[in-house]
């Protein structure tokens, strides 16, 4: 879910992260996944490149209604013109047409002379400054819809300031971690699009002299990706048990040392981790279904199983363990619960 290896990676590795962080909520991650794997893909693979796509518009629907969510309540705040470039980012990453729509109505409603006269940067809540709109305010695609003119909007990294990038990157992180990774700071905020565009490199001593000034828990494991990814193992271990103990709380710390112990074939100690978390009510969803995983691994389906049935109370992974849980009950000929599960748990996209 988190790591990845240097070297050249085809479009399947992409395909599969991007898949994982839909699972996990990460949408931002995941649209940037799908997007490289659709860059990557064959030509001529065309069921591959459907399949990226589709994937690529539920990252980008996930993405535009916790836009849309974001701008109602900085309209219910007052913070009219975030609450515009919240509904333009909602019409930009959609795929789905009532999303678009919704957003562009919304947008448009705010686009009346009424609305932007309201918009007093006077009167912003303590704390907006912190938020710069993208492109000035201005969004092409909220505006003209009506147009017969069509034009593909721009990729979001180049659509987007680096500012509006980060934000909408740590925004799907579980817990108060969104806010956290903000208050870093620019430093840390270049640092963090610098990993995400492959650019460990330039992104590491910048991490580092931040650490001089005093351990966080967020540099420290970010740094300890890094260091995985360098092939330094035991070195990243260590970071992260660092950072567990600086904040016992950091759900992406415990995810990372579960993906780091089950990648060295270490599955007792992910299985511990993993129970670390479910004792702590850390992501009950995600440990629960992560360890049905391992049991899977290590040739306990049953138990398994037993998770992934459990798992289909959470609505969060629900669809993803009944996908899990099918091909196991069609090897057993249980076919009416086949039909169960695909009729209530698979019916139409998410």
């Amino acid at each position: 879910m988190f790591f990845g290896l240097f070297g050249k990676k085809d479009f399947r590795h992409y395909q599969n992260q991007g898949a994982k962080h839909l699972a996990a909520e990460r949408y931002a991650d995941a649209r940037v996944d799908f997007q490289e794997a659709l860059k990557l893909c064959p030509a001529d693979a065309s069921q591959e490149a459907a399949a990226i796509r589709q994937g690529l518009d539920q990252a980008g629907n996930h993405l535009g209604e916790l836009n849309l969510q974001e701008g109602e309540h900085a309209l219910r705040a007052g913070e009219t013109q975030k609450a515009y470039d919240h509904f333009c980012l909602a019409a930009d990453l959609a795929a789905d047409p009532a999303i678009k729509s919704r957003a562009h109505a919304q947008a448009a409603k705010l686009e009346q002379p009424e609305a932007q006269a309201a918009a007093k940067p006077a009167e912003a809540p303590a704390g907006a400054g912190n938020y710069k709109p993208h492109g000035g305010g201005s969004c092409t695609t909220c505006k003209g819809h009506g147009d017969h003119h069509h034009e593909e909007p721009a990729p979001m990294e180049m659509s987007l300031s680096e500012e509006d990038q980060f934000y909408l990157m740590v925004q799907p992180l579980p817990g108060d971690l969104p806010g956290r990774y903000a208050e870093l700071g620019p430093k840390f905020a270049k640092a963090y699009l610098m990993i995400h565009e492959g650019n460990d490199r330039d992104a590491f001593p910048i991490l580092q002299e931040m650490l001089l000034s005093g351990e966080n828990d967020i540099v420290l494991y970010e740094v300890a990706l890094i260091m995985f990814r360098a092939g330094q193992i035991h070195e990243s271990e260590a970071l992260l048990n660092r950072a567990l103990a600086l904040n016992p709380q950091n759900a992406t710390v415990y995810i990372a040392l579960v993906h780091l112990m089950a990648g060295g074939g270490r599955y007792p100690q992910a299985k511990a981790v993993v129970q670390s978390m479910l004792d702590a009510d850390i992501l009950p969803d995600q440990a629960q279904f992560m360890l049905a995983e391992l049991h899977e691994t290590t040739g306990d389906v049953e138990r398994a199983m037993e998770l992934w049935t459990k798992s289909l109370d959470y609505p969060s992974v629900a669809k993803a363990a009944a996908e899990r849980l099918i091909p196991i009950l069609n090897r057993q000929g249980r076919t009416d619960d086949v039909k169960y599960l695909s009729k209530k748990y698979l019916k139409g996209c998410c």
